[in-house]
Parts: structure tokens; C-alpha cells; sequence
């Protein structure tokens, strides 16, 4: 059944936020340890009034209209420039909104650039909170980064959701979802109701297995049920963007859904069953099911991140 919504219109009230901030530049890390397979650089336009931009670090989502541009996502920080030149080829204003899927720096390296030329920076309220604190993965999922330091008030969402909610913006009603204890605990969906296009952030990924972040609050149990809810939320003919890989649809949700159901059951049953985390990688609990080709992350961290999701359920281990 699908949500209710708070209907507000808040892009109008985001149009008439001004803020003077100093400005402070952060370096973000680029992962070493994921394979970028996605790192050509394109514009689609999805349909009308809707452009896809890959290649950036992350899919990033442009809706343009007369009161401009609102992205969803902006990429790696090192890219922020090009993106704002790929925006303004579009010749349809200044960006006006960013809405941050999550707080990952991946997709928020442009959140600097961008609301220091005025566009208002949108987030879940725990997503805000992430981005004040330094952080890292940990040593355990065998991501080869450094830690990600916290982020200037500059880039900081200055409107965060905790309730589902609706944008009205370039003709669209842009639905916000948020979905706890999924990929994180700041995931953010959001569905071009009018476009039939839904942008995932990162609880899909239609290029390989996912990344269960359960040290900020992602749970591989939460990630399937938010998975279900976004596939009885659409339609056959919806766009699918996912936070990572190419445009996917409805069907492939539901394959996906099933890949990380036998997934995280294989994983369960040998935790349960006294197994520590190298006896699970060697078992190769992945094997058979993804069959796309290449994987954005590998098999064995998407692995290492569900057992430390579920291994935290079973003290005794």
C-alpha cells in the first residue's frame, strides 16, 4: 500500500531561504578498494525535463523547470565543477535544490561548490548529523580509505526530513522517502510521481552487490524490506535509477531483492552455525547470483558488511 504524504510546498519555501555562510574547503578520499566500473561520464535525458548525469562518482538526477535546476545527488567533489558545467549546458537556471539520498561522500562531494551559489541543500535529519562527524569504515570490511572528515556548515543540509514528503518543483510532485535501518540510517528515495522515475540512492544498485553500512545504522533486513516497499510503490514502466549502474526497472528490483534474501540466508546459517568471518568468505556465499558481469564492489565487501550486520544479533559469537 502506498504511503501518505505531508503535502507541502516546499520548494517554494526553500526558494526564500538565505543564508551567509564562510566558506570551507573538505577533501573527500576516493575509495581505493572499489572497482569504479561507472566512471564514464554521460548525460541522459531519462524524459522530459529529467537528465541523468553517470560518471560523476554517483547517478546523479537534474529536474529542471523555470525556477531551475533541483539535483538529487552531485558525485564526488572532484567532479563538482563539471557537473556545474554539465548543468549549465542544459541552459535552464541555477540549481536551486539538492536532495542528498545519503551522507556518503560519494554523493555530496558537490553539496560545497553548489550551496555556495545559492542552492539549498535538503537531507534526513540523521543525514546532517553524519556529515558533523568524522568517519570511516572499518578496518573489518576490508575497505582500503581513509576517513571521511566532517563537513563545513556550508554543506550542511539546511532542511532535513524526518516524516515522508513532497517537492513540488519544475511541474513534478517529488515524493521523499525514507526508509530506517536500510543501507544506512539516512536513506533517502525519491519518486518523480509525474515522470514515473525513482531515484534510490544507494539501497539499489543495479552494477553489483550493495554495501550494508551497519556501523551508521544499515541493516541487510532493513535494506530487503525497504527493497519491497519501493517495488509494490512503482510501477513495470517506472525508471529505476540506482545510486551506482545503469537504468533499471521494476523487475530487476525484485531480482535484486531476491539476490540479497539467499544472500543474507547463506550467511545466516553459518553464523548461526559457528562460523567466523574468514569461514564465511571462503564458503563464497555469493556465487551464482550475480551474473550482470563486472560488480562496482566486490563480492567479498558487500559479504564482510552483512556479517557484521548480523553477527552483532548473536552476542555469544
Amino acid at each position: 500500500m502506498k504511503k501518505q504524504f505531508a503535502v507541502a510546498n516546499l520548494a517554494s519555501v526553500i526558494l526564500k531561504i538565505s543564508c551567509t555562510v564562510v566558506f570551507l574547503l573538505a577533501s573527500v578520499p576516493v575509495v581505493a578498494a572499489q572497482e569504479i566500473i561507472d566512471n564514464e561520464t554521460n548525460e541522459i535525458e531519462v524524459t522530459e525535463g529529467v537528465h541523468l548525469f553517470t560518471g560523476l562518482g554517483c547517478n546523479v538526477i537534474a529536474v529542471v523547470g523555470p525556477e531551475g535546476v533541483l539535483l538529487i545527488d552531485n558525485g564526488h567533489a572532484s567532479d563538482s565543477e563539471y557537473l556545474q558545467k554539465l548543468i549549465a549546458e542544459l541552459d535552464t537556471g541555477p540549481v536551486q535544490i539538492v536532495i542528498n539520498t545519503h551522507f556518503h561522500f560519494d554523493h555530496i562531494g558537490g553539496n560545497e561548490a553548489l550551496a555556495k551559489k545559492g542552492a539549498v541543500i535538503v537531507a534526513h535529519k540523521n543525514g546532517r548529523l553524519r556529515m558533523q562527524e568524522e568517519w570511516g569504515f572499518p578496518e573489518s570490511l576490508g575497505l582500503d580509505m581513509p576517513s571521511v572528515p566532517s563537513y563545513p556548515e556550508v554543506a550542511l543540509p539546511k532542511l532535513t526530513f524526518t516524516a515522508p514528503s513532497m517537492v513540488h518543483f519544475g511541474g513534478q510532485e517529488i515524493e521523499v522517502h525514507h526508509f530506517p535501518s536500510a543501507h544506512s540510517d539516512a536513506d533517502l528515495v525519491v519518486y518523480l510521481r509525474n515522470a514515473n522515475v525513482l531515484h534510490t540512492g544507494d539501497l539499489y544498485l543495479s552494477n553489483g552487490f550493495p554495501l550494508t553500512d551497519s556501523f551508521h545504522g544499515g541493516t541487510i533486513d532493513g535494506t530487503i524490506a525497504a527493497i519491497g516497499e519501493l517495488i509494490g510503490l512503482i510501477d513495470d514502466t517506472t525508471r529505476v535509477v540506482p545510486g551506482h549502474g545503469p537504468i533499471s526497472n521494476r523487475q530487476e528490483l525484485q531480482t535484486f531483492r531476491q539476490m540479497l534474501e539467499v544472500s543474507r540466508d547463506r550467511i545466516a546459517a553459518l553464523i548461526a552455525d559457528g562460523k567466523t568471518l574468514e569461514e564465511v568468505i571462503a564458503a563464497d556465499t555469493t556465487a551464482g547470483l550475480y551474473t550482470r558481469g563486472e560488480c562496482w564492489i566486490r563480492g567479498e565487501s558487500f559479504v564482510r558488511s552483512v556479517y557484521a550486520d548480523l553477527a552483532r544479533a548473536l552476542p555469544q559469537l
